[in-house]
């Protein structure tokens, strides 16, 4: 089996595509199919690597917009991927029967169980690209309260983002103060911190890490906090977090309720629908985590610290499971069947 992915280490299709390509590679090989990355189109990434059997690996969280295309993506594709239940729900109902859910994974040579910082301080760290989908606004807004409250919280981000357009999305945010600068723009979430008043002095904003290296952002921290609103995968950095041993406060929908509960997780609870749209024309609805909530949960896991390198613990244990070399393996089997079934109708057709 063929893989037709990006390859790279800093940025999710990137890490998804050489993981995957090198796990493949291990497998006994299957001639005629290929693995391809899926675009928000649903169309292959690169139409010159189509091949006799063809699988499509899809995120997406624009659930409306979508729907153009699940009915043309049916028809052209063997089988589609899903990288949460929530896609593949969504997949289900444009239309697309021949789909199945498989989560990313997490490289257990890179993220492992690390000790706690040995000081006092209550430090939280967020990752993912900065962007209104991925909610750093509201962590900006519910770690202002936290740090007017408590002198011994602070902040560490790992918030670049690589493309304008994403950032300028942080645009609609009814919580931060947001300046768009493209001319600058991988220094906006450095601005955007300083702008809506946190202090800088207990906030890191770090550029970008490459994935091997990223752990030692996550070792430097108590807690992760992930209220996004919408997550078309099982979040690749808050699962790489939780395997280092640590637990998250996070929103229970879309990819997410895929991987956190609360023997590992504080789930969030509370959400507000939130349409979203491009050029007037609405394309999804995510979920919104009610700010006071994340607050109150923050407060909750500051006062009760000590809960966390158990509840930790947990957290890398059931990460443990969730291996690239797992994911090629079912990815494997899919193939292996497909090829199954075709040889069986030209048998049938002889």
């Amino acid at each position: 089996m063929k893989v037709s992915m990006p390859s790279g280490s800093t940025h999710g299709w990137g890490i998804a595509g050489t993981y995957l390509e090198r796990e493949v590679a291990k497998l006994p090989p299957i001639e005629g199919v290929t693995l391809h990355c899926m675009p928000r189109n649903l169309a292959p990434l690169n139409p010159e690597a189509w091949d006799a059997i063809n699988i499509g690996y899809c995120f997406f969280e624009d659930n409306i917009e979508i729907l153009n295309f699940t009915r043309q993506a049916a028809r052209q594709w063997d089988y589609i991927v899903a990288g949460s239940k929530w896609c593949e729900y969504h997949l289900r109902i444009g239309g697309v029967k021949n789909c199945c859910t498989i989560l990313q994974g997490v490289d257990p040579a890179n993220f492992y169980p690390v000790p706690f910082p040995p000081d006092d301080r209550f430090a939280v760290f967020s990752g993912g690209k900065f962007e209104l989908r991925k909610g750093q606004d509201i962590v900006i807004a519910a770690m202002k309260v936290m740090m007017q409250r408590h002198r011994d919280v602070f902040l560490s981000c790992s918030w670049t983002n690589q493309w304008a357009f994403s950032l300028a999305t942080m645009g609609a945010s009814p919580f931060i103060t947001y300046r768009h600068d493209e001319a600058d723009f991988l220094n906006i979430p450095k601005r955007c911190v300083l702008d809506n008043g946190l202090d800088p002095a207990r906030v890191m904003v770090h550029p970008l890490v490459d994935n091997a290296a990223i752990r030692e952002l996550f070792a430097g921290t108590q807690v992760g906090l992930f209220p996004n609103r919408c997550e078309g995968g099982n979040n690749m950095v808050m699962c790489e977090y939780m395997a280092c041993g640590r637990s998250v406060i996070a929103s229970d929908t879309s990819g997410h309720a895929d991987v956190i509960n609360p023997s590992i997780a504080y789930p969030l609870t509370r959400y507000r629908p939130m349409v979203v749209g491009s050029g007037g024309v609405q394309t999804g609805v995510w979920e919104e985590p009610i700010l006071e909530e994340v607050i109150e949960t923050l407060e909750t896991v500051y006062q009760n610290r000590h809960e966390l390198p158990a509840k930790g613990a947990l957290a890398a244990s059931e990460m443990a499971r969730l291996t690239w070399n797992g994911a090629a393996r079912q990815f494997h089997y899919l193939a292996t069947k497909l090829v199954n079934q075709a040889d069986l109708r030209r048998m049938q057709g002889a």
